[in-house]
């Protein structure tokens, strides 16, 4: 409540309720108190009393002076208070007495107390009689000796109420002094208050009212050092300060607004409405219109799409491209929106740029990175994907492989140039001859690739006639007139079996029997493909009898940190067969690739992994294990519950478990296998992009999918640090891992110079030869022994 009053009534109202508080607990406590002790003083002065009369008439009495004895009772009874006096027997007869109309015998109230039995006791009594009134009863010795039981007594009414009234009225006027000097000295507190504190605080309010209505230069008065001239001095330099911030502030602002006005991106100011609001430069210039015309326009008469706005209001703080309208045409522009208020209103911040350069750009890096910048000619990455393409539709699809005769004999001898004019006008030639759905590839060097889908192998095969029979004919090369007969293979794939890089095989397993059987001709994929064929099916049934009956083992190569310790090992499998002895990874992974096998030896792969972890888990070895996933384990329909149940069973830490996922497996990613690895990273297991780089949309994937980290392919490693462009690309993928916040492992290193410059970029984990080849767990768990005995020693 005092809050709401001012100092200058708070203060005196505060002194008032402090002296009504003092006259209560005064009157309330300290009267009653006051009186009870003044009861007690005069009962004590008079108990003083009367033990000197009790020795005097004790002495009378034993003198038989009764005479003295009446005069000394009248003294008594002259006494303020004493009402009577009177010396009594056991009998209660009076002896003497100062007043007859008070003698005990007269007294009914006497006869109800034990004067006698107090009298035989010997001891003096006070008995009250109501309204601060005493009997007293001091016992006389008798005249035979002081050893004999009294016979007589001392009796005094005393009434201490007069003067107890007496000191009540003192102590009122004392109180009353005491209230009046309290309000005189609260009067000047008072004053001194409104002087020393309430003035001073009022003006320093004005002062700071001053400031905040403008007038920038008044300070208040800080004479004084107790703490309002403290606290003037610190609003002075407050003031200060703020003046300060203020004028910073404006040189900020107009900082800014010059930023703004000199910045050459487009920046449009828009409001709820999507109407522009303001504009710099950059964006008037952008639209050929002057700042001012863009006041008050729709954002929709310069986006072409209809849902621009409405695009950018839902989608705030994303880069989106739309088509912008200029007075001569349209052009592309990326716009990102920003929300922010003004004033308490609305509004969006648009960034505009232009990217027309961009685009191009990215057409002909697009164009570069699906064709062949000599000759036009689609390259590998396209061929492959149109295959794959092919083989996802079903399609029926023929290969034709050309390799140029004594191609390389024309380099040598006319130059690269000549070379590549050749390579050109072949191209075109292959254009002319082929089919205008066909496909036309270069894979590199004198290579060529013709891709007919839905064509039959007789098909194939006259187009390959037509063509040996066209490259009959020379080719013009500046002054030279050259001759380049084909060999060409085919192959021929229906119903969408195999894969695109089978396909390819094919097709050059039979080019090279044309370049065996004598150039200049084509031949087909024979029975020799077909036989290897076979020696894959043997190859396919030793594999299930392998997992049938445990010939498979892990081998473990280890995974280290900077400072060359092992943190984790990839799980590697190994085949011991009976017939074969120790087999190459290269020779039967294929096989199991290709035949499903990979499903179960996976799940063995995984289960094995998982107990070895466990193992060294309950040795101390604070290590994890990585295992790779093949394309066709994301094809079962709940790889994500066979993992976390092999987990489970097995009780392995998830968290030191690590799933390595190659790109081909994600080509055709739906929701399940987006579905399938969120839910194996939310129970712990991380993940990681393998063979990063080497596919077709590596980027894209980092972005759509949850991995932890990316492994950089070996081919990568293998030029460091002296190949220029393998130096780009690992410090290219590092930044952009470093930037994603995820964790890169290079494998394939195999010495000191390559791992001293992946550390010194950022590495954080290294795998190769150097560090140790693929050993069982029982090795690895050797090496880490001598580690632990340290130690324990230490």
């Amino acid at each position: 409540m005092l809050r709401r009053l001012s100092l200058r009534r708070s203060i005196p109202l505060l002194l008032a309720l402090f002296g009504l508080l003092a006259v209560l607990l005064l009157t309330g406590l300290n009267m009653p108190r006051l009186e009870r002790d003044l009861e007690a003083t005069w009962q004590r002065h008079a108990s003083e009393i009367l033990a000197l009369q009790q020795a005097n008439l004790s002495d009378h009495l034993r003198q038989q002076r009764l005479k003295e004895l009446q005069t000394a009772l009248a003294d008594l009874a002259s006494l303020e208070g004493v009402r009577w006096a009177s010396v009594i027997d056991r009998q209660l007869a009076p002896l003497a007495s100062s007043r007859l109309d008070r003698e005990p015998a007269r007294q009914p109230w006497l006869a109800e107390m034990p004067l006698a039995a107090q009298i035989a006791h010997g001891r003096p009594q006070w008995h009250p009689l109501g309204g601060h009134s005493f009997v007293a009863l001091y016992p006389l010795r008798a005249p035979q000796g002081l050893t004999q039981t009294p016979e007589h007594a001392l009796l005094v009414e005393w009434n201490f109420a007069p003067m107890l009234a007496r000191q009540t009225r003192n102590a009122w006027l004392q109180l009353g002094e005491t209230l009046l000097l309290l309000l005189a000295l609260g009067a000047l507190l008072n004053q001194l208050y409104d002087r020393l504190v309430t003035r001073r605080l009022a003006a320093l309010g004005q002062v700071a009212d001053a400031f905040a209505a403008g007038q920038r230069q008044r300070r208040a008065d800080d004479r004084g050092n107790d703490e309002i001239g403290q606290l003037a001095r610190r609003c002075n330099r407050m003031f200060e300060q703020l003046e300060s911030d203020r004028r910073a502030l404006q040189d900020s602002e107009q900082q800014l607004r010059s930023l703004i006005d000199a910045a050459p991106v487009g920046m449009l100011v828009v409001d709820d409405q999507g109407r522009i609001d303001a504009a710099n430069p950059a964006a008037a210039l952008l639209f050929a219109r002057d700042a001012g015309q863009l006041h008050g326009v729709a954002l929709g008469a310069l986006l072409l799409e209809p849902d621009a706005w409405t695009r950018l209001a839902t989608q705030a703080n994303r880069c989106l491209e739309f088509n912008a309208r200029r007075q001569h045409g349209s052009f592309p522009v990326e716009v990102s929106c920003t929300p922010f208020q003004r004033g308490g209103q609305p509004l969006q911040l648009l960034l505009v740029r232009d990217i027309s350069d961009r685009k191009q750009a990215e057409s002909r890096l697009h164009h570069l990175a699906h064709f062949d910048s000599l000759t036009g000619a689609a390259n590998r990455a396209q061929l492959l994907a149109r295959l794959e393409q092919g083989l996802q539709q079903h399609q029926a699809q023929a290969l034709l492989f050309l390799d140029l005769d004594h191609f390389k004999h024309i380099n040598d001898t006319l130059g690269h140039d000549v070379g590549d004019l050749l390579l050109r006008g072949v191209t075109e030639r292959l254009r002319r001859h082929a089919p205008a759905e066909a496909l036309l590839a270069r894979l590199g060097g004198d290579e060529f690739v013709i891709l007919l889908q839905g064509a039959l192998s007789e098909q194939a095969e006259a187009l390959a006639e037509r063509l040996l029979e066209a490259f009959r004919q020379p080719f013009q090369v500046r002054q030279y007139e050259l001759f380049s007969s084909p060999s060409i293979g085919i192959t021929v794939q229906q119903g969408g079996q195999g894969s695109a890089t089978q396909l390819l095989k094919q097709a050059d397993l039979a080019l090279y029997h044309a370049k065996g059987s004598g150039r200049n001709r084509l031949a087909h994929f024979d029975t020799r493909l077909a036989e290897e064929a076979d020696l894959r099916h043997q190859l396919e049934d030793e594999l299930r009898h392998a997992l049938a009956h445990d010939e498979f083992e892990l081998y473990y190569q280890p995974q280290v940190d900077g400072d060359g310790r092992p943190r984790s090992f990839e799980a590697l499998l190994r085949w011991h067969s009976p017939s074969r002895g120790l087999v190459s990874p290269g020779l039967f992974m294929p096989v199991l690739e290709d035949s499903g096998l990979i499903l179960a030896a996976t799940r063995w792969t995984f289960r094995q992994a998982c107990r070895q972890l466990r193992q060294w888990q309950d040795m101390g070895l604070d290590w994890g294990i990585a295992v790779n996933l093949s394309p066709l384990d994301f094809r079962q329909s709940d790889l994500a519950g066979t993992l976390l149940t092999i987990i489970a069973e097995e009780r392995a830490p998830a968290w030191r478990l690590e799933l390595e996922i190659t790109e081909s497996s994600l080509l055709d990613a739906d929701q399940q296998i987006i579905d399938c690895l969120l839910t194996l990273k939310a129970a712990g297991l991380s993940l990681f992009l393998d063979d990063f780089g080497t596919g077709y949309a590596s980027l894209a994937y980092l972005q759509r999918f949850p991995f932890d980290g990316v492994k950089i392919d070996r081919q990568f490693v293998a030029g460091l640090p002296e190949q220029r462009e393998s130096t780009a690309l690992v410090r290219g993928i590092l930044m952009i891992a470093g930037q994603l916040g995820m964790r890169v492992i290079a494998e394939g290193v195999e010495n000191e110079r390559q791992a001293a410059f992946l550390r010194l970029n950022g590495c954080h984990c290294l795998q190769g030869f150097l560090f140790g080849r693929p050993q069982t767990a029982a090795a690895c768990t050797a090496l880490a022994s001598p580690a632990r005995s340290d130690a324990s020693v230490r």
